[in-house]
């Protein structure tokens, strides 16, 4: 008997805090025990890499501006905590950053 393929990638489309860097990640594919993400922060600038700036903070009691990094990370499930319902990322921001959800 052969096993199912637990590494398809599976969509989704959530916000959840990485207890690793201690800051929100929009999760956009669960891949056997693992999450692919974008983190979310307020710096415009990452590790020398520039972020995209978001039209709306995800976080609503939030005013400042926030930006969402270029480059996607991949970690296990248990280092992000439960999702977040009351954050969510304009559908503005989402087309934004499609081309970087690889």
């Amino acid at each position: 008997m052969k096993k199912k393929n637990s590494k398809k990638a599976v969509k989704k489309d959530e916000i959840r805090y990485n207890k690793n860097n201690k800051h929100p990640a929009y999760i956009f594919a669960h891949i056997g025990h693992d999450f692919k993400f974008l983190g979310i922060t307020h710096s415009p600038i990452t590790e020398g890499v520039e972020n995209i700036e978001l039209s709306v903070n995800p976080n609503k009691k939030d005013k400042h501006k926030s930006y969402i990094r270029k480059v996607p990370g991949q970690q296990r499930c248990n280092r992000f905590g439960p999702k977040d319902k009351d954050m969510k990322l304009a559908k503005k921001d989402k087309a934004k950053i499609r081309e970087f959800m690889k």
